[in-house]
């Protein structure tokens, strides 16, 4: 199939954006090394939404991403930061620059 990317919004809690943000910055660290893993990234907006943008070489390394432990201990962190679910799309790329596809 090929590689995998995924996009998405989260709106955290009034007051949580350092918090937040500091659980994502985690949450990046602990991608670092998954096998798989080629971009994983969080962006802030002025308004703490944050914006989320990860390309995996396939389907199977964006499975077992979330599976990992230190996934499960930051998603338990970030969680109770979140003012609503995370809004998340998994896509395939088709046209890019900066990446293979």
């Amino acid at each position: 199939m090929g590689k995998v990317s995924m996009m998405g919004t989260i709106t955290c809690q009034e007051g949580k954006g350092d918090e937040m943000e500091a659980v994502l910055v985690a949450m990046v660290e602990a991608a670092r090394e998954e096998p798989g893993t080629e971009i994983y990234s969080y962006h802030r907006s002025e308004d703490d939404t944050f914006w989320f943008f990860a390309l995996m070489t396939d389907q199977g390394a964006m499975e077992s991403h979330g599976r990992t432990e230190a996934m499960q201990a930051a998603m338990a962190t970030f969680m109770p930061l979140m003012a609503d679910r995370p809004q998340m799309t998994v896509t395939r790329p088709v046209a890019a620059i900066g990446f293979e596809i």
